[in-house]
């Protein structure tokens, strides 16, 4: 039954995050001075093009962005750059990062979330860590690589987007830890509840 009930809520979020990649630009309901960049699906192109373009026509409006997410993570390659509008971002704007009720943000969303001066989440909001896995350009499918080049490439993507990052020290070296081959979940409350400066406003 538990197996049962976990392929269900698996499958309800594929089709939850399935094809939704525009960005959504909108004005904050009691803040017009901020701009609501929602991106609703996989961290996979066009997503970087996506923000592109919506920064390059709003960026003369307004003086702050929050960038909304609900991701199940994808490529780290588009994810980088994705990274990198931000920091462009950031050079006209104040730019935030908002999880909100019932969405989630996994894998390769969690660096990207990381870039807001400030970061929202709801208490119900889920995140989940892992290491990087390596998938076939063509076919999609997970390649099982040799130990040495896993943990190569695991160090790296620790080292770039969570030593580099606000993370709390302390909560980092337990992550590092306890993520060896593991996906590890956790709500926006408990994130919180563990001073771990990853959600820093609980909504």
């Amino acid at each position: 039954m538990f197996a049962a009930t976990a392929l269900l809520i698996a499958r309800n979020e594929e089709l939850i995050f399935q094809d939704r990649g525009v960005v959504a630009v909108s004005r904050d309901r009691q803040d017009p001075e901020t701009l609501v960049f929602s991106w609703r699906s996989k961290v996979e192109a066009p997503m970087a093009r996506q923000f592109e373009e919506a920064y390059r026509e709003w960026k003369g409006e307004g003086r702050r962005i929050i960038i909304d997410l609900h991701s199940p993570g994808g490529a780290i390659a588009e994810g980088e750059q994705v990274i990198r509008l931000i920091d462009r971002m950031k050079r006209t704007h104040e730019v935030d990062t908002r999880v909100r009720s019932r969405r989630a943000c996994y894998s390769m969303c969690v660096p990207i979330y990381l870039q807001g001066e400030e970061r929202y989440a709801a208490a119900n909001a889920r995140f989940m860590f892992h290491e990087p896995s390596a998938y076939d350009f063509y076919t999609g499918e997970k390649v099982d690589q040799p130990k040495f080049e896993r943990d190569l490439v695991s160090r790296r993507y620790f080292d770039r987007y969570f030593v580099n990052s606000p993370m709390d020290p302390v909560w980092r070296d337990r992550l590092e830890a306890d993520w060896k081959g593991k996906d590890l979940y956790f709500t926006g409350q408990e994130l919180a509840d563990q001073n771990s400066n990853i959600v820093t406003v609980l909504e």
